[in-house]
């Protein structure tokens, strides 16, 4: 793979973002994360992964110069192409441990929060979900992961007001379940501790926990991605977008 690196060792996945500058989520991305993910979910040798980035940003999220381009029908095919990225990675079964020490912003936060365990490190730089800010709207996907991740505090001020935190503020706020120095070291801590349990019953209580946010997921009307496209080809959008790219 071009931009997600996997290796395995002794039964646990280490998955790599490393398309540079700054990890920002393409059609190539989307595709080998996706990929990544179900191999993890159908691999019965894998019994956990840790999720983690080379550079300074965990993910910049979309590549907006990307989307900007895009004509209706090839929008269309891009947000399917987001939801069979991200779908895998929230929807796995095994143990997901993830560790950020660099920006993670509007899609590449999603992301982050797919995690069962968000290690945080300490450092300078910036969480936020941007969407409503480059007025983006939040595909179904991408906000059922928001909400089953974050407490309603958080949502609200994340999502509403779409600001950038620094990792303390944002923990703080309730992102994440540790902040610390060596977020990786954390992260591959849990996951070992994890996965040395009966990985069934890991998996029952983690369905129990998102089988709500699948199901709104799996059982939102085609007018609500509709209603998606009109809005991300509205004129107020689009000037929006093209402001954010300068």
């Amino acid at each position: 793979m071009a931009f997600v690196k996997v290796t395995v060792e002794d039964g646990l996945a280490d998955i790599v973002l490393d398309r540079p500058k700054v990890n920002a989520l393409n059609r190539s991305l989307l595709e080998e994360l996706g990929a990544a993910f179900e191999r993890v979910s159908k691999d019965s040798q894998i019994r956990g992964a840790l999720m983690r980035s080379e550079g300074r940003s965990f993910s910049a999220g979309l590549d907006l110069k990307e989307v900007a381009g895009f004509e209706r029908e090839n929008m269309q095919g891009f947000l399917a192409l987001f939801d069979r990225g991200v779908n895998p990675v929230f929807s796995c079964p095994k143990p997901l441990a993830v560790a950020v020490q660099g920006h993670a912003i509007a899609g590449g936060l999603v992301l982050a929060l797919c995690a069962d365990f968000l290690a945080l490190g300490e450092g300078d730089y910036k969480l936020g979900l941007t969407e409503l800010l480059v007025g983006v709207p939040f595909p179904r996907e991408a906000f059922e992961v928001v909400r089953t991740a974050l407490p309603p505090r958080a949502l609200r001020r994340l999502v509403y007001m779409a600001d950038l935190l620094g990792p303390r503020e944002a923990f703080e706020l309730g992102v994440g379940d540790a902040l610390v120095p060596d977020p990786l070291g954390v992260a591959r801590f849990w996951l070992a501790a994890v996965c040395s349990r009966p990985l069934t019953t890991f998996a029952i209580a983690k369905r129990q926990i998102r089988e709500e946010a699948l199901a709104r997921i799996s059982g939102a009307p085609k007018s609500e991605r509709d209603e998606l496209l009109e809005a991300l080809f509205s004129a107020e959008v689009r000037g929006a977008l093209g402001g954010a790219l300068g």
